[in-house]
């Protein structure tokens, strides 16, 4: 019984310890004058969240990216030391992405949109009459995780042909330079079934740094008997300086 108590308040206090810091935690803009975007970048980003609501990007000073950082402030002493500068460019940058998110559902020119941090993935459904149904899942989920098939994602807007069932599993793999980015974008164009009768879904992947588990399930509601002809084709990629944005990965 001893015991329990004692566990009981050590828990009570951890916890008040928590909430008090969190609660007093407050963003000073003065930072360093002299630190690079590029170092200052790698910080901000670990302070971006999403809004699930009107799908944008936002940062929010209170985040924290362990549990030791609430109880050391060295999240908040690493964004205190952001040059105020940096921040702005970056809250600018963040806008134009959130500018391009908010465009592309207004004028229904996707079907799905996909958001991603440093720490999740979040997909949006658009059209509610999408023949396929995309989720995400963790990468130890899939079949068995052998390659079929890659695509490369760039501004050539290459294309590849999958003869599968009415479910297809695929994964993203970043180009690591667009780790150092500010953010990226592109957009998927799905095309499922012959000429006569094809289904049709897009989708936006867009985000800052990396993807932390970055595969998806494709699943046909409409089921076809036997396999079926699946074209995905890259239409429009944001970082257009780079040979290849990404690789999409067709698994077996």
């Amino acid at each position: 019984m001893k015991n329990l108590i004692l566990t009981g308040l050590g828990i009570l206090f951890f916890s008040i310890l928590i909430y008090g810091c969190y609660d007093s935690f407050e963003y000073d803009d003065s930072g360093e004058k002299g630190s690079s975007y590029e170092s200052d970048l790698n910080v901000l980003k670990k302070f971006v969240d999403i809004n699930e609501s009107t799908q944008e990007y936002y940062i929010i000073p209170n985040k924290r990216s362990t549990v030791i950082s609430y109880i050391t402030n060295s999240d908040l002493e690493e964004l205190n030391a952001v040059n105020p500068q940096n921040v702005l460019q970056y809250k600018d940058n963040l806008s134009m992405l959130n500018t391009e998110i908010l465009q592309a559902i207004s004028s229904h020119a996707v079907d799905y949109v996909v958001m991603s941090t440093n720490h999740q993935v979040i997909i949006k459904k658009v059209n509610e009459d999408v023949p396929v149904e995309l989720s995400h899942v963790a990468f130890s989920a899939s079949t068995n995780n052998q390659v079929r098939s890659l695509l490369d994602i760039s501004d050539q807007g290459l294309s590849k042909d999958i003869y599968s069932g009415n479910l297809v599993e695929t994964g993203i793999e970043l180009n690591p330079s667009l780790y150092t980015r500010d953010n990226w974008s592109f957009r998927i164009r799905c095309e499922i079934g012959d000429s006569g009768n094809k289904q049709i879904v897009r989708v936006l992947f867009c985000g800052m740094g990396y993807f932390s588990v970055a595969t998806f399930n494709w699943l046909l509601l409409n089921a076809y008997d036997g396999k079926v002809l699946w074209n995905f084709t890259c239409e429009q990629v944001m970082n257009e300086d780079l040979p290849s944005v990404a690789q999409m990965v067709f698994f077996k």
